[in-house]
């Protein structure tokens, strides 16, 4: 069975808490730059998105118990590939879910889940064998690509750290309860992931210079929380989309960051110094 390429599509790029989940939800809000989800996240092994103790390996044991816990993570029906008859049947459903009325496709990649897509791919005759951006051209034509990254990468990785222990992430503005009940902080577990989002956002940076790529680069600090409706419309210039007249930034998700992490912040910033001094 042919392949159901999109006539016209993009990749948003990018690393666990950097932003790019609430670039995406205003994107997938103009009704014209398609729906960008995490379609790709299924795992090899589970078929579901990682358990969080994918982002520990190699850290020694923190005492929080992320890794003993083994309940697996919940997966959206959109990336649940328990819920489809084989990775043909979840690109047909992640072309309907990702596209919209205009004829454009759009998804999100996270860097640890190019490998992901190259081990479902090649049980595809078409795809068999490809790799890399070889791959994202078998499956999207020419896809224009959006780069999203964070400049404070310990503030990332503390978001990131508060998400692996609450499995919360993303919060809409009707959801109830305090998912930071109990929460532990960890030097050693910031540090750890701050240096994978770096290696990630290395690997981005490697993945686009070889293949001769010119990606629109947005950064959250700079470009997305201060001005989300032009980071918006530089997307859909790149893309080369008309945005709606009457449109404007909105989306239903909850900041997450808060005084826990200011105070992880503060607390890390301080370890960190007394670390050097000794």
């Amino acid at each position: 069975m042919a392949i159901p390429r999109p006539d016209h599509a993009y990749i948003v790029c990018s690393t666990q808490r950097s932003g790019s989940t609430y670039l995406c939800s205003l994107l997938a809000g103009t009704g014209v730059a398609g729906n960008p989800q995490e379609f790709f996240e299924g795992m090899a092994e589970t078929e579901l998105p990682p358990h969080p103790g994918f982002f520990l390996a190699g850290l020694p044991r923190t005492g929080v118990g992320i890794r003993q816990d083994r309940q697996p993570t919940d997966a959206p029906e959109y990336s649940d590939l328990r819920l489809v008859d084989g990775w043909q049947a979840h690109l047909e459903r992640t072309f309907r879910l990702g596209t919209t009325a205009n004829g454009v496709f759009s998804t999100k990649l996270m860097w640890n889940q190019l490998p992901q897509m190259e081990w479902h791919a090649a049980a595809l005759p078409e795809l068999a064998g490809l790799e890399g951006v070889e791959l994202l051209k078998a499956l999207f034509g020419r896809p224009s690509y959006i780069w999203v990254r964070r400049r404070d990468k310990t503030q990332q990785a503390i978001s990131l750290w508060r998400a692996l222990q609450t499995r919360t992430w993303r919060r809409e503005r009707q959801d109830d309860g305090d998912p930071s009940q109990q929460l532990k902080y960890s030097f050693e577990a910031i540090e750890h992931l701050s240096r994978r989002l770096a290696a990630d956002d290395r690997a981005w940076a490697r993945f686009f210079a070889g293949a001769g790529l010119e990606p629109l680069e947005l950064h959250y600090e700079d470009d997305i929380a201060p001005s989300p409706g032009d980071a918006v419309a530089r997307v859909a210039d790149h893309i080369g989309v008309e945005l709606p007249a009457a449109w404007e930034p909105s989306s239903s998700l909850l900041r997450q960051s808060d005084d826990l992490n200011a105070v992880w912040r503060a607390t890390y910033d301080q370890d960190a110094a007394a670390r050097t001094t000794v």
